[in-house]
């Protein structure tokens, strides 16, 4: 599954900053074949291959990491419904969830604002 997300977003930000596999190859320091692996969901990239990739695409880390958004090539609700059953994991209590999202300033500021309160009622729980 995380393969598939680091794959999707990988050949997403390709598309966007118009690479070919093989400028990111010599930009991150890897062979084309290892990169064409890793866009096609293959490969197994240790942290600092990502940390490279995600230097060469000049996007932070997580960018690479995090679920793209629905419908983009590759990416289905299903999918999406795969990984929000991984989120479990995390121990959080049924009404809460985690989320990320690019947002404007002032949303940014009030989703602080709620995380802060949803962390203190957790706390409180």
């Amino acid at each position: 599954m995380y393969r598939k997300v680091l794959a999707i977003n990988i050949n997403r930000f390709l598309a966007l900053r118009r690479l070919k596999k093989k400028d990111l190859a010599e930009n991150a320091g890897l062979s084309v074949s290892f990169v064409s692996d890793v866009t096609a969901g293959k490969g197994n990239p240790s942290l600092e291959t990502i940390a490279a990739i995600a230097n060469a695409l000049e996007v932070p880390l997580v960018a690479l990491l995090e679920p793209p958004p629905i419908g983009t090539d590759g990416w289905d609700a299903s999918l999406a419904d795969t990984l929000s059953k991984e989120d479990k994991k995390l121990g959080l209590p049924p009404g809460y969830k985690r989320v990320s999202a690019i947002v404007t300033d002032h949303q940014a500021f009030q989703i602080a604002q709620w995380h802060k309160a949803a962390h203190a009622k957790l706390r409180r729980s």
